[in-house]
Parts: structure tokens; C-alpha cells; sequence
């Protein structure tokens, strides 16, 4: 079945939530509250380059963390990030993951009310099961890496594919176009001992769209929506490379 490697659920807005004593504690308290995951203040710090007056400034941003790193929010300039990382052993139930990390997100901007979005993201990271022997002699890769002739009887140490359609759906009745991209790639262990296939999923609103129009309630919708393509594509690519066998 492989294993899910993280979860990530991105906001782009049009407020910074500044790492004050006031925002720090009324958020952990709120986020907490959920008894999701125990989160704890974890303020970075980062730089922005402004290329008029040829400078370059420190900034601090906001974020809470777990103990274990399995949890992380990042607040920083534009964009709100929250992000679940799993291990074979931390899987869990993957509908239950997606509902817990909407219920993150949505609790940060009901909390800042004055922060609207103009885009929304959704990553997700999978990992198949191990496979042996060269990826084009198994039978997913028989079907799937390039059929050009000079790669037929080599050895890859690279192969990667990239598809992006554009998907139409609906927030508060409005049409919503998506960025549904998926990129497979082989990945193998530093040993090089275990090879294994890597199903990057990136959906996203579309950039050409930067009107400010979702709020905490528009998660909702995004998510219930989204994890519809996402499921799809997981089913599809852990019943493919069930099939990488020699």
C-alpha cells in the first residue's frame, strides 16, 4: 500500500499574523484546543530583500510546532502553511489526517478575521512500496518510462514525470479553476539498496485569479473538493505500483 509521507495545506493572504505575546498565546490556546496534536511556539526567522533601496531586512515569523516535528504551522508573509509529516509507523487514518489539518487551518483564520485569501493549495506526498530491478522491467515502468530507444536496454539513475490539467469547481457557488499537477519520480535509499516510486500531488487555484475572496469558510469546500482528485490519484497510483514487481 506504501505510505503517505506529509500532508500540506497552504493559504496565500493578504495579512501577516505577527509573532506577538498576544497572537502566540491566544492561538496556541485555540489551536490546542482541538487536541489534534500538541503544539508549541516555534518563532523562525527569515529575510526579505528589498531590490529598490538594495537592502536586506530580518523578519520574524510565526509558527507552532509538535516535539516530534510530525506537526508544524508556519505564518509568514502572504501564505499560511500546515503541514502533518508521517513515518510507516504514524499513518493513521488518511480522511481523518485531511479533516484534522482543515480544522487547523480554518481555526487560525476564523481566529484572525481579517485575513483573506486570493489562492489555496493543497501538496500531498506518497510513497509506494519497495521495488527490485531496473524500473523499466517492472511492470509499471514497462507501461509508463520513456519508450525511446536509446533508454530501452540502460540502466536509468533518473526518470521523473510531470502531468497538469486544469479542473473546474465550485466555492460559495463561484466556479474555481485547480492546478492539478502530479509528479512520479524513482527514489532510492542512501544505501541505494531500496528503490521506491515518489507521487508528488500539487492542486492549487489557479494564479491567473488574485482576487481576495476566501475566508476561513471557503476551507471547507476547497478541502471536501480536493480530496476527491487526491483520493482518486492515490487509489490509482498505489494499485500501479502494487505492480512493480520483476
Amino acid at each position: 500500500m506504501g505510505i503517505v509521507l506529509s500532508l500540506q495545506l497552504t493559504t496565500f493572504c493578504n495579512y501577516k499574523i505577527e509573532p506577538s505575546p498576544k497572537n502566540i498565546s491566544l492561538l496556541m490556546e485555540k489551536i490546542n484546543s482541538l487536541n489534534i496534536k500538541e503544539f508549541l511556539p516555534n518563532v523562525t526567522t527569515g529575510q526579505t530583500i528589498d531590490l529598490v533601496e538594495g537592502k536586506v531586512e530580518s523578519v520574524s515569523n510565526l509558527g507552532f510546532v509538535t516535539v516530534d516535528k510530525s506537526g508544524q504551522i508556519m505564518c509568514q508573509d502572504d501564505r499560511i502553511d500546515c503541514i502533518f509529516k508521517f513515518t510507516p509507523d504514524t499513518q493513521g487514518d488518511f480522511e481523518e489526517n485531511i479533516k484534522n489539518l482543515k480544522a487547523i487551518l480554518k481555526c487560525i483564520l476564523q481566529q484572525e478575521s481579517r485575513t483573506t485569501s486570493n489562492r489555496l493549495a493543497f501538496n500531498v506526498n506518497l510513497l509506494s512500496d519497495p521495488y527490485v530491478g531496473d524500473l523499466q522491467n517492472t511492470s509499471f515502468g514497462h507501461n509508463i518510462v520513456s519508450t525511446l530507444n536509446f533508454y530501452k536496454e540502460k540502466k536509468l539513475k533518473e526518470w521523473s514525470s510531470r502531468e497538469n490539467v486544469w479542473h473546474s469547481i465550485k466555492i460559495a457557488n463561484i466556479d474555481e479553476m485547480l492546478n492539478v499537477i502530479t509528479e512520479l519520480s524513482m527514489v532510492t535509499s542512501n544505501s541505494g539498496e531500496e528503490k521506491r516510486l515518489l507521487c508528488h500531488m500539487d492542486i492549487n487555484t489557479i494564479p491567473e485569479n488574485v482576487g481576495y475572496r476566501f475566508g476561513y469558510e471557503s476551507i471547507d469546500e476547497f478541502v471536501d473538493e480536493t480530496k476527491k482528485i487526491i483520493t482518486d490519484i492515490k487509489t490509482n497510483f498505489e494499485e500501479l505500483s502494487r505492480d512493480v514487481k520483476d
